[in-house]
């Protein structure tokens, strides 16, 4: 390696920080791009995404904001001559070095000159000379980030800069493709749960809380409010249940049975599901008792509503009229005037009509 000054370590350190400030995918390819926009003094820095066998490409550059003229449809022209690359050669997923290399390791420049992807793509926007590396990656893609001049080649302080680099621009790539990955899972399964009344908190190592929605953080909060201290970890009684249920870093089954919490007439069910994103919680909550209030779009009168809410909780004429204070044909005639307005002939289809009007399927 050759020998660096004091102030290309500060200006690596400075970019390392930087980077692994990044969260999104789209963030952490602009910043790489800028990064070593910064410390290797490149005219053009680009990060791309490459599947040799499908023939596919996807560029991250600073070419447009640094003034160079834009070829194109440059990803179609890379595509269809990606095979004359003597990097994309040298990088194929059978050699895995991960080591920085320039154009004039493998290839003079007449021989360059003379491919169509010099012409075409490099050639108008006067670029000669390259330094790259590939970054690891999974799948069939392809991970290269590279630097470009037009007049001076990169040297042994060039590829010393980014061959200390190049581990930091693995991992932040990494980290911010598996969160843009996280948070597409979570708002798929977040759209597809809350609008049925249900939830969900996904799980990391040790059983903490990786991402948890507003609406289950709610929940957790009434049920276990008191005694949910640490809001990065699950309340006490979730976290036993779940190690007595067997839910350690390296369990494969989970548990068959839900815990059931009841909480000031409601109920709360938490299962344990798992994706390929790892363990979450299903949080379903219902209600036990009928309240007037929550059947007041039936459109009854107030007697008739709380007379209702307490039929739909399993209530006698006799107890509705103990509880209400009123005598037990009031009660019967009451209830006439409710199945006529509700269209129903007896007790258990106004019940079903009282329960699907408070929101309490499932």
């Amino acid at each position: 390696m050759s020998r660096l000054r004091r102030r290309d370590f500060h200006a690596i350190m400075e970019a390392v920080e930087q980077l692994y400030a990044y969260q999104t995918p789209d963030a952490c390819e602009v910043g790489i791009v800028q990064s070593l926009l910064r410390v290797m003094d490149c005219d053009i820095v680009h990060l791309s995404e490459v599947q040799p066998k499908l023939r596919r490409v996807r560029w991250t550059s600073d070419q447009v904001s640094n003034g160079h003229a834009v070829v194109p449809n440059i990803l179609e022209v890379i595509a269809r001559h990606m095979h004359e690359h003597p990097f994309l050669k040298y990088w194929n997923p059978g050699h895995r070095v991960f080591k920085p290399v320039t154009l004039s390791d493998f290839v003079s420049r007449p021989s360059w000159h003379d491919t169509g992807l010099y012409n075409e793509i490099y050639r108008p926007v006067r670029m000669e000379h390259m330094l790259g590396v590939a970054l690891p990656a999974s799948g069939s893609c392809e991970v290269h980030a590279s630097g470009l001049r037009e007049a001076r080649d990169f040297d042994d302080r060039d590829r010393s800069v980014l061959a200390l680099l190049a581990p930091h621009l693995a991992a932040v790539h990494r980290n911010a493709q598996a969160i843009g990955e996280l948070e597409t899972d979570l708002t798929t399964l977040r759209q597809g749960l809350e609008a049925n009344g249900r939830t969900a908190i996904l799980l990391g190592p040790g059983r903490r809380i990786r991402h948890i929605s507003a609406c289950a953080r709610d929940l957790l909060t009434a049920y276990f409010g008191a005694r949910w201290i640490d809001r990065s970890a699950l309340p006490a009684p979730i976290d036993d249940w779940l190690r007595r249920q067997g839910l350690t870093a390296d369990a494969s089954v989970a548990p068959l049975r839900p815990l059931v919490v009841e909480h000031d007439s409601r109920r709360l069910t938490i299962q344990l599901l798992r994706s390929h994103g790892g363990p979450f919680l299903l949080l379903s909550e219902r209600k036990l008792r009928i309240a007037p209030a929550d059947i007041a779009s039936l459109g009854l009168s107030p007697r008739e509503t709380e007379v209702l809410a307490w039929l739909a909780h399993g209530k006698s004429n006799a107890e509705i009229a103990g509880i209400l204070g009123l005598s037990p044909a009031t009660i019967k005639h009451c209830l006439e005037r409710v199945y006529g307005k509700l269209d129903v002939g007896t007790r258990a289809a106004a019940t079903a009509v009282a329960v699907a009007a408070a929101g309490m399927h499932g």
